[in-house]
């Protein structure tokens, strides 16, 4: 349940934190943009990770953020497996006589390194953003307040439901259910003692929620007020402007060719 510790807001007075969310939503969709779309190996993942750290560093989250990605770094094995097998598999199937490990190796290790990427990339935006302000922003983008609520909710409340499926599990355990005993099988049937209890607490969370908004004639008016507006300053302004004059020169570079493809 580690990697959903990147979804808890942790409340500091850093310059991340004070960022307008907007702007660091153009910085998540710069490193999306570079990580998916500009570069497909290894050596450049790397440096795009390592850009991450600073900021994790100046918000004051690093040790949330490397325990997130001690949790997404077993889903990124999975990826890593996966894809140097298949690749593998390709490559000797078309040349039987002189498989070649590193053509294989050196794509599957991108497609992990961008995994942890963009965990990172996201981590840090849930890390330093509160929800509340999250909804203001894309309410300020235009975005129907009903969409905003769902979105900024369900965001909160999924690190919630990991942390109860993990005491529920502690429970389970501490009865004498043991989760890694017998087959593949086995151990999903395993896990129902646990699903069970999740789900019957979601749906009372969900209960209690419909109805305090409903005590609170949620719906009841269509033009809302808010108690304060996001303002995008200055440094705001300059974040974004930087994150994307650095995407454009990086895109630049590639299609100019002055990068190695």
């Amino acid at each position: 349940m580690r990697v959903f510790e990147g979804l808890y807001y942790v409340k500091r007075n850093t310059a991340m934190h004070r960022l307008d969310p907007r702007a660091k939503l153009v910085y998540v969709l710069c490193i999306t943009i570079l990580s998916t779309v500009v570069f497909h190996t290894a050596l450049p993942m790397i440096m795009l990770f390592i850009s991450v750290i600073p900021l994790a560093v100046e918000g004051r989250v690093l040790r949330r953020l490397l325990s997130t990605l001690r949790g997404g770094a077993v889903l990124a094995a999975f990826i890593f497996i996966f894809n140097f097998i298949g690749r593998l598999w390709n490559i000797s199937f078309a040349n039987p006589s002189s498989p070649e490990f590193l053509e294989a190796l050196m794509p599957s290790l991108a497609m992990a390194l961008r995994f942890l990427t963009l965990i990172a990339a996201f981590s840090i935006f849930f890390l330093t953003t509160s929800p509340d302000d999250f909804a203001q922003a894309l309410v300020q983008m235009r975005l129907p307040y009903d969409y905003a609520l769902t979105f900024t909710m369900a965001m909160r409340f999924i690190p919630t439901l990991a942390r109860e499926a993990q005491i529920v599990a502690d429970a389970q355990k501490s009865r004498g259910l043991e989760l890694e005993k017998g087959g593949f099988m086995q151990r999903i049937r395993n896990y129902i003692p646990i699903l069970v209890p999740l789900i019957v607490s979601s749906f009372r969370r969900a209960e209690t929620i419909a109805d305090a908004m409903e005590s609170r004639a949620f719906g009841a008016s269509k033009r809302r007020s808010f108690l304060y507006m996001l303002k995008f300053k200055l440094s705001d302004a300059l974040f974004s402007i930087i994150c994307i004059a650095i995407t454009a020169a990086i895109i630049w570079l590639r299609l100019s060719s002055f990068l190695p493809p």
